[in-house]
Order: C-alpha cells, then sequence, then structure tokens
C-alpha cells in the first residue's frame, strides 16, 4: 500500500533550482533511504514531503490525498518530521519535550492522558533516554538531544516517519539502535524515509534507496542496485570497494578530482 507519493516535484529558490521533476514512493513496511552528496536536494525533498515547504510544481500525495488538503493537525497525527542538526530552543526537561510529540492528539486544553503517557514512556524506552527523563534538554551532548527528538517524533505515533540524518551526531553504537529502532518501525502498515551519509549502513538498513544529485534522482531500487561502483563514481567522485558478506559494505578508496 503507498503511504507517501511525490509525482514531478520540482523547487526553486532565489532562481536556484533545488529538485527537477522528483517522483518517489513509500510503501507500507518500508525503511527508504535518500543518499546523495551535500546539496543534492535531499533536505529539501524530506521538507516538501513532511508538507513544510510547498513545490513549485508537482505533487504530494498521503494515502492517496493530496498532502495540502490534509488539515495541519491530521498531518501532524500522521507524519513526523526530525530535523536534522538537533536543535533544542527549550530549556525543557526531557520528558515535557518528549510529551510535546502528543500535542497534536489532545483538543484543546486537553490534558495528558494515560495512553498519552504510554506513548511517551515508551519512546522515552526505545531511544534509550529514560534515564534522562528530569535533565534540562538544552544541557545534554549533541547526540543525546538527537534521540530526545526521534522520542518526541515517535511519542506522537506517526504513520509516516521522515528523518534527515538522525544518525550524524550519535557514536556507532547508536547509530545501529537508531537504525535498528527505524527498522522496527516500518513494519504494521508504516513506514520511514531516512537521509544518510554513512553507505555501509544504508546498505544494511534500507529496503530500497533513492540516489539524488544536483536536484535529480539519479537512481532508484535495490540496495545492489543504486550502490554500484559506477553510480558512486558519477555522484560522488569516489573510488571505492564494494563487497558482501550477508551485509553489504562499501570502503571509499580514493577521491577522483574533477
Amino acid at each position: 500500500m503507498s503511504l507517501l507519493e511525490a509525482t514531478a516535484v520540482s523547487f526553486k529558490r532565489q532562481q536556484q533550482t533545488l529538485l527537477q521533476a522528483v517522483d518517489l514512493e513509500l510503501q507500507a513496511g518500508e525503511l527508504v533511504g535518500l543518499i546523495g552528496p551535500n546539496g543534492a536536494g535531499k533536505s529539501t525533498l524530506l521538507k516538501i514531503l513532511a508538507g513544510l515547504q510547498t513545490p513549485n510544481s508537482g505533487s504530494v500525495k498521503f494515502q492517496n490525498q493530496a498532502l495540502t488538503q490534509l488539515p495541519a493537525k491530521i498531518r501532524s497525527q500522521k507524519l513526523a518530521w526530525l530535523a536534522q542538526g538537533g536543535t533544542i530552543h527549550w530549556p525543557l526537561s526531557v520528558e515535557r519535550l518528549v510529551a510535546l510529540g502528543r500535542l497534536p492528539h489532545l483538543a484543546a486544553w486537553q490534558s495528558i492522558s494515560p495512553s498519552d503517557q504510554a506513548a511517551i514512556e515508551q519512546a522515552l524506552q526505545q531511544t534509550g533516554i529514560a534515564h534522562l527523563r528530569t535533565r534540562d534538554a538544552t544541557t545534554l551532548s549533541g547526540g543525546e538531544r538527537t534521540r530526545v527528538l526521534l522520542a518526541r517524533a515517535l511519542a506522537a505515533e506517526p504513520i509516516v516517519l521522515l528523518a534527515d540524518e538522525p544518525i550524524a551526531a550519535l557514536d556507532p553504537g547508536y547509530q545501529l539502535q537508531t537504525l535498528e529502532l527505524l527498522r522496527a518501525f516500518s513494519q504494521e502498515k508504516r513506514a520511514c524515509i531516512v537521509v544518510l551519509h554513512e553507505l555501509s549502513l544504508a546498505a544494511r538498513y534500507c529496503d530500497r534507496l533513492y540516489l539524488l544529485d544536483k536536484g535529480c534522482v539519479v537512481d532508484t531500487g535495490s540496495v545492489t542496485k543504486v550502490l554500484s561502483i559506477e553510480n558512486l563514481k558519477t555522484v560522488y567522485h569516489i573510488e571505492c570497494e564494494i563487497g558482501c558478506n550477508k551485509i553489504p559494505w562499501i570502503i571509499p578508496r580514493r577521491y577522483l578530482y574533477n
């Protein structure tokens, strides 16, 4: 079942084309990776899929309904957005910040219910930050802040999670834990799109990949199809070694200067 679909999406900012005729489809049960060099348009595409930016042309549908026709409250219940950077502006406790994920489900002045609290607790436990619940979120490390914001997104219990470089600030252990969590999330009629720069981890965890460069989809499909030596040479300008011993791996060997 198609959950999210972008058709011929293009986006310009100050006469600069950031996306050009991008098609993308996300099926239930999938963890889909967006990969590509810096400036390829990955974050812009993710914002458009989340309804945070409007394309100059093309369309985005959620469960076959135009995203622009969904009320903001419903959209916030169905789609969760995790921005890159782990920036937190409010001196709230970790638990209170995670609880903000429940706001789309609450009526005006409605208090948090036992079911809301259960969702908050589950998100704290899943992301391994329950022991930080009373800490001021602004005092945490970059990796800890990223996990707090992921917990807030999970607490919303969305159908689709859109995560922009969620493992960039994490150590190797938490990188694996986070991707395992996103993999588990992408089950039972849910799905996730994640922006990644770690190609070996993208190969290990993603069901499909979209390779972007200069605002266009260069290739899409299975991990083995997209992560080819030729694609990596053309898009990343690298010479690499690719292998598979149950788990795919990619070792960059040399940068190929233009």
